[in-house]
């Protein structure tokens, strides 16, 4: 007699929450690690920051803009503000949010700074970052992020406008400096990032 080694309907939909709980606890793959990295920055305040130290025991979401980035920029910094935002609803402390420029000559401190006030921006756990080519290459490269000079033009009143083509991506960094996911930064999925925090802490 052949035996019927199918499941009962009703073990379903138990076995496929089981699944789901697992795959929602499956811990994140390091893939990168930047807690070698010694460089000195300055924030929006001209406060010296040393990268990545003065982050360590920190979880960071971290991404990159230029203060007269026309497009994805803007689209950037207010997925950080949601963040953010979200972060204060669900009562989720000790998250650092970090902007690096990748234009470091135009970017100054106090561009920076003039950045964040005109978007009224809560910079009580986020940090805009400038520093020398040098050393923002330095944690571009280890981030596999890119960028290159566009075309420039001067508008009719005399404005320079210019472009940087640079990559679209935030990282999340644990407490010891290791990367543990990466996101499209302009199009980023503020309560994908908030699961993934959790499994950090």
């Amino acid at each position: 007699m052949k035996k019927d080694f199918r499941l009962n309907e009703t073990l379903f939909p138990v076995i496929s929450t089981v699944l789901l709980i697992l795959a929602g606890c499956r811990k994140l793959p390091v893939i990168g690690d930047v807690s070698d990295i010694d460089v000195s920055l300055l924030n929006q305040n001209s406060a010296k920051v040393s990268f990545f130290s003065d982050f360590k025991g920190k979880i960071v979401v971290m991404s990159f803009i230029y203060t007269n980035c026309p497009d994805i920029c803007p689209l950037i910094t207010n997925n950080f503000r949601r963040l953010q935002d979200t972060l204060k609803l669900k009562n989720i402390r000790g998250i650092k949010l970090i902007l690096l420029s990748f234009d470091p000559n135009r970017d100054t401190p106090g561009a920076l700074k003039e950045y964040a006030d005109t978007r009224e921006l809560d910079l009580s756990n986020w940090e805009f970052l400038t520093g020398s080519r040098t050393d923002i290459d330095t944690i571009l490269s280890k981030m596999d992020v890119r960028y290159f000079p566009g075309d420039s033009s001067y508008t009719p009143e005399g404005k320079l406008t210019y472009y940087i083509t640079h990559t679209d991506k935030a990282v999340l960094i644990d407490k010891w400096g290791r990367i543990r996911n990466s996101y499209r930064a302009s199009t980023l999925n503020v309560n994908e990032v908030i699961d993934d925090i959790r499994k950090l802490e």
